[in-house]
């Protein structure tokens, strides 16, 4: 099977980590699903050091541009032990956020996701999701897909959007016809791409910062949650202006464990 070294990376501690909600717990690993693609992933060793095995659903052997696209995706070939230690994060967040990478998401999953999570929590956003996941074969369903699904009335009172579904209608719709600069001009600037975000309804500043970080690459991108915006408080933690994004990841993972120890 396809394994890909690793140093500095948990499957687990990403998966808790509130960046993705397109994957799934199995036996023997996780299912995840990017786009279009679909694997599964398995991991030995620990965090500090280990091996990361993709293979297809049915467990036969991925190709090598399969296997250099999922090295993309789950951040293997970005140094973290280089951008850690220009980072220089107090011990204890670092030591709470071993294993954390910020994954090269697919940016449609990234948005129905994060306009999914508003003012919830990820026990929920999870359950709405597998919903949209099974309705769409494993992977989130293509914005004509969705906005299908979205006029199901027995199928959007499952997913109990609430108020958000005239939200992901928008998106859905808008999509058919449109996504982000950013995919087709890496010299869009991240303020540029949140604007651009922001036309959607519903899409405010932190969840067009989760679409920017998680789904379009701009690792200096901040989301800054309830968590986050105690640690600026409590802490007076600052944003480094190229990796803020992998930052906050760590904080975020931080001041929620110290939430739980309350």
């Amino acid at each position: 099977m396809a394994a890909i070294a690793t140093t500095l990376f948990s499957l687990d501690a990403i998966a808790t980590s509130g960046q993705v909600f397109t994957w799934r717990h199995a036996e023997n690993g996780w299912l995840v699903a990017s786009g279009h693609r679909r694997c599964l992933l398995s991991q030995e060793g620990d965090a500090e050091k280990g091996t990361v095995y993709v293979r297809h659903m049915d467990e036969s052997e991925v190709d090598t541009d399969e296997l250099a696209f999922w090295r993309h995706y789950l951040a293997l070939d970005i140094d973290y032990e280089k951008i850690l230690g220009e980072l220089a994060m107090p011990a204890e967040v670092m030591e709470v956020g071993t294993g954390i990478r910020v994954l090269a998401q697919d940016w449609w999953d990234t948005a129905v996701s994060f306009v999914v999570s508003q003012n919830s929590n990820i026990v929920r956003i999870q359950r709405t999701m597998d919903a949209l996941l099974d309705a769409g074969g494993g992977c989130v369903p293509g914005p004509g897909r969705l906005s299908a699904l979205l006029g199901n009335e027995a199928f959007v009172e499952g997913l109990k959007l609430g108020y958000r579904r005239p939200y992901l209608e928008a998106l859905a719709a808008r999509a058919q016809a449109w996504y982000p600069a950013r995919i087709d001009r890496r010299d869009v600037s991240l303020e540029e791409s949140m604007a651009e975000l922001e036309e959607s309804p519903g899409i405010g500043p932190k969840v067009a910062s989760c679409i920017c970080l998680f789904g379009l690459g701009y690792l200096e991108a901040v989301p800054r949650d309830t968590w986050i915006k105690r640690a600026e408080r409590e802490h007076h933690v600052t944003w480094d202006s190229r990796w803020g994004g992998i930052q906050q990841q760590f904080f975020f993972a931080w001041m929620r464990e110290k939430g739980r120890g309350k």
